[in-house]
């Protein structure tokens, strides 16, 4: 039932009433994170709430184990929830990111904001680790040039230069990509 492993004590009997508390309150936890969450996700969040039981059980003060699992649940639950926004709000800023990068060039065919999604991903694997920090610097971040430079170690015209590279090297994939569709 459990994907975890409980480990050794030299008590048997604290081992046992361990047992005894995971095998109560499993299904329990596990339907609470259902309710809540995809099943692969709550699945995750019920095995990672009884590891750590398993680990701070003997410091814990109170006798209340249900209560402690469940806002231990929740508090995963919430963590999750705060990562996935954190997720979708960055996607959304990069997706914007790359349209502004776009939006720079004139005389270039209109991009919609579909296609920046649909090749995202590939556009982002294109690019080198220091076109990346270059890109979440500016576009991202919108950190100052004059930090950008400080921080990479370059002038104002390499700047410029490395930029300008940057959306070029972005232009032409999306434009690559829109072409052989």
């Amino acid at each position: 039932m459990f994907l975890f492993s409980i480990g050794d004590k030299k008590n048997n009997i604290l081992e046992r009433e361990l047992n005894d508390i995971c095998e109560r309150y499993y299904l329990d936890i596990y339907k609470y994170c259902a309710a809540r969450l995809d099943i692969s996700y709550s699945e995750d969040i019920t095995n990672e709430v009884f590891e750590l039981f398993c680990r701070k059980r003997q410091t814990l003060e109170n006798k209340n184990y249900k209560s402690w699992l469940y806002e231990t649940a929740d508090n995963f639950l919430k963590n999750f929830y705060k990562k996935q926004k954190r997720k979708t709000e960055k996607e959304i800023y990069i997706n914007e990111s790359i349209a502004q990068t776009l939006s720079y060039e004139q005389n270039f065919e209109i991009i919609s904001c579909d296609d920046i999604e649909r090749y995202k991903d590939e556009i982002l694997e294109i690019l080198t680790a220091q076109e990346l920090q270059l890109f979440d610097m500016n576009y991202i971040q919108k950190l100052p040039h004059t930090q950008i430079c400080e921080e990479l170690a370059i002038s104002d015209a390499t700047l410029n230069k490395r930029l300008y590279r940057l959306k070029q090297k972005i232009r032409s994939q999306i434009s690559e990509k829109i072409k052989t569709i």
